[in-house]
C-alpha cells in the first residue's frame, strides 16, 4: 500500500482546489493508498526567517520523507501558484524534503486553465530534486465545472483528475 501526501495550495474556506483534490482523493482512495492530507489553511508554517511562531514544518517533513508519492493541487493565483503553496514548499528543508520523490500536480483556475501555476510548480519542484510525473490536469473555469455542492458536473474534467491520481499510483506500484 503506498503512501501519500496529498497538498492543498489553497487556504481559503470552500476553496475551489479542495473540489478538485476530492476527487484525487477517492481515487487514491480507491487504489488502496494510504494518504496524509495536508491542507494549507489548517498548518502554521513560518515565514523565511521569522522566529517564535507556531511551525508545523518538521511534522510535514517527516511525513513527506515517509511518503512513497506526493500529490500537489494549486490554485492559479495571478499567473502563478499560491504563495500559501511556495511557503509549504520552501519549509520543506533545504536540501528539500521533495528530492527523489514522485509528485502528480494538479491545478485550478478560474480563468482559462492553471497552465501557468503548473508550469510554475514544475519548475520549482524539479528544481529542488522532485520527481513530476508527465500526467497532470489544469482545471479551468473551475467556478463553472463545480456545483454549489462541491460535485463535478463535466465528466471530462473529473476523468482528468482522476487520471492524475491514477497515473501517480501506477507509478509507485
Amino acid at each position: 500500500m503506498p503512501k501519500i501526501v496529498v497538498i492543498s495550495g489553497s487556504a481559503r474556506p470552500g476553496n475551489n482546489t479542495d473540489k478538485a483534490m476530492r476527487i484525487a482523493l477517492e481515487e487514491l482512495d480507491a487504489g488502496g493508498a494510504e494518504v496524509e492530507v495536508v491542507r494549507a489553511g489548517e498548518w502554521r508554517f513560518p515565514l523565511p526567517g521569522e522566529e517564535g511562531t507556531a511551525d508545523d514544518g518538521e511534522r510535514l517533513r517527516e511525513k513527506v520523507l515517509e511518503a512513497d508519492g506526493l500529490l500537489i493541487a494549486t490554485p492559479e493565483y495571478h499567473g502563478s501558484i499560491s504563495s500559501t503553496l511556495k511557503l509549504i514548499i520552501d519549509n520543506l528543508g533545504f536540501p528539500s524534503t521533495l528530492e527523489g520523490k514522485d509528485i502528480a500536480i494538479l491545478g485550478v483556475a478560474m480563468g482559462p486553465g492553471a497552465d501557468n501555476a503548473l508550469g510554475h510548480l514544475r519548475h520549482i519542484l524539479t528544481h529542488i530534486g522532485g520527481k513530476v510525473l508527465p500526467v497532470e490536469t489544469s482545471v479551468g473555469s473551475v467556478h463553472k465545472v463545480f456545483d454549489e455542492r462541491g460535485v463535478c458536473t463535466d465528466a471530462d474534467v473529473e476523468a482528468g483528475i482522476r487520471a492524475v491520481a491514477r497515473a501517480l499510483l501506477d507509478h509507485l506500484k
